[in-house]
């Protein structure tokens, strides 16, 4: 593997435990009810954030580290684009607040600013990836983590607060710290940004949407699917349930996506590095040979899941409702199809037009909201879980049909 493999994994490690143990703590000690209305805010601000934004986040990538010239006006443009985002999203999510939520103003303003700095937080970890700086992406990452998990803790064992807002409010401060410490420590030359001007241009802006849109269309229908049973299920049965629902699925999708980044960022470069080296069928051996290692990961981790699943729902997070193989199962069975998915998928990419992606996906996010409205009201969370499960192999089934056409494709090319 890589050096910058291995030093974006470190990167990745603390980050990790901490998304894991927020969830623990907000459901054992703040309850289900408040991590449900924490998640469905949380995501409500993540999916108008990815509509407005991840369109030039993915275009910072792609296109700034191969800009040698003119790099400070195509930051500043990249900035003014952010700021422009951040003001159109945080606006939609003080919209939502207001009449959708209802929200005390405690709640609306902190939401609302977790919104706007997520923006630059995220501005700045894309300009630190296409440039590379993998150490100084994990610096920001750990700060905004570690930020989070010590005003967690002091809230919950020193200020003995038992809310929503705490949740919130710890994301606000990791998010502004660590933008403190980025301007701080921004490295001298990587950053030049003209605050004094506007520097629009319709023509740029164009081309960032053309490239970014159909990525952003993706991620925002992959957190529709995360996010919308968690809603469904709050109209008809509650916070609670939502609540509930919502911690298994956050911490098995968090641990699972955990233990198979290492084979994803390993093998996603070899097959994209493979392809343009013109070795199409080799790109495609190495693709099957990931997955047959996904299968080896998910057989671990379920082993190790099923041996401690005890004490997570009744010591650890105190949900012994969960402990339902019909609940827990569903979900852990749809966290490692959707990882063996996004592999094959980075193979698709190169052999087929993203818009066959955003078709598949959309179709599986719409099965899903509405099998979840049908069947929610008479099963609850059982229903929801199975439902993931379903979507999650109709995306698989789809996206499955593609490779084999892809796969037949490459091998009628080499006998030609």
């Amino acid at each position: 593997m890589k050096k910058e493999i291995l030093k974006y994994l470190a990167g990745r490690f603390i980050p990790a435990i901490v998304n894991v143990a927020v969830v623990i703590l907000a459901i054992r000690f703040l309850g289900p009810v408040e991590y449900g209305k924490y998640s469905l805010l949380l995501y409500s601000a993540l999916l108008a954030i990815t509509l407005s934004f991840h369109w030039v986040q993915a275009s910072i990538l792609r296109f700034l580290g191969s800009m040698p010239r003119e790099t400070n006006v195509v930051m500043s443009r990249f900035f003014d684009l952010t700021v422009f985002s951040a003001l159109f999203s945080t606006l939609i999510v003080m919209l939502l607040g207001v009449f959708y939520f209802h929200l005390a103003i405690p709640q609306l303003i902190l939401v609302s600013l977790f919104a706007f700095l997520n923006h630059f937080y995220l501005f700045h970890q894309a300009i630190l990836q296409a440039y590379h700086r993998s150490v100084r992406m994990a610096i920001l990452e750990g700060a905004d983590q570690l930020l989070i998990i010590l005003v967690l803790i002091a809230g919950i064992f020193f200020f003995n607060y038992r809310s929503s807002v705490l949740l919130l409010g710890s994301l606000v401060i990791g998010l502004a710290g660590a933008l403190v410490l980025r301007s701080l420590i921004r490295e001298k030359g990587l950053l030049t940004v003209d605050l004094t001007h506007i520097y629009w241009d319709s023509r740029f802006s164009s081309k960032v949407i053309e490239f970014g849109y159909g990525i952003a269309l993706w991620l925002f229908f992959s957190h529709l699917l995360m996010a919308a049973d968690r809603f469904i299920l709050m109209e008809y049965l509650g916070y609670k349930e939502a609540g509930m629902y919502s911690g298994l699925k956050d911490l098995l999708f968090k641990g699972v996506t955990f233990a198979a980044l290492p084979l994803y960022i390993s093998y996603q470069s070899k097959i994209v590095d493979q392809w343009n080296s013109r070795h199409k069928q080799e790109a495609w051996t190495t693709t099957k040979e990931a997955l047959s290692f996904e299968m080896l990961i998910f057989i671990i981790v379920f082993i190790g899941f099923m041996v401690g699943k005890q004490m997570l729902f009744s010591d650890l997070l105190r949900i012994p409702r969960m402990d339902s193989w019909l609940i827990y199962l569903p979900v852990l069975l749809a966290c490692f199809i959707w990882q063996a998915v996004l592999l094959l998928q980075r193979f698709l990419e190169l052999t087929f037009r993203f818009s066959y992606m955003l078709i598949g996906i959309g179709g599986c996010v719409l099965l899903n909201i509405l099998l979840n409205m049908i069947f929610v009201p008479r099963f609850g969370v059982v229903a929801s879980s199975m439902i993931l499960l379903v979507s999650s192999l109709s995306y698989a089934g789809y996206i499955l049909i593609l490779a084999l056409i892809a796969g037949k494709r490459i091998d009628q090319q080499e006998k030609a």
